[in-house]
């Protein structure tokens, strides 16, 4: 019995390999330029409560907790600038590249804690998406 699970197992393991090695590699977008009017916001929250879901705010389509919700806030954001406050949200542009607003509260300038020189650039990727570019000053 035991043979005839380990078999299967090991069965079941190289098909998952197989199966793994077969999908098409996607490939990592680049940067194709920086997007103007727009800064690196980060959520207000520590690593902790970043790693509940639940904590995560939503990303609305207006202004207003009644709005319809377009997603959910990342660990970084771009935040719209010079910032644009409206009923206690910030404008933001959400990683799909659909404006939206996150309540005030939950964002706060970007900073790299372990690095503060670092600098956070809004950029257009090569997939048309919205992402990020740092930058470590020379020297």
């Amino acid at each position: 019995m035991k043979t005839a699970i380990g078999a299967m197992a090991g069965t079941f393991l190289v098909t998952l390999t197989i199966m793994a090695a077969a999908q098409p590699s996607r490939p990592t977008p680049t940067v194709t330029g920086h997007i103007q009017g727009y800064t690196c916001m980060m959520l207000n929250l520590t690593n902790e409560q970043m790693r509940d879901f639940d904590n995560l705010p939503p990303v609305m389509e207006q202004p207003s907790p009644t709005a319809q919700r377009i997603g959910v806030a990342s660990a970084n954001m771009i935040g719209a600038t010079p910032r644009r406050e409206a009923n206690g949200y910030l404008q933001v542009l959400h990683l799909d590249g659909r404006p939206g607003w996150v309540e005030a509260r939950m964002l706060k300038p970007w900073v790299n804690a372990s690095q503060p020189t670092m600098r956070c650039i809004p950029a257009m990727m090569s997939d048309n998406k919205p992402g990020f570019t740092f930058q470590r000053p020379n020297g």
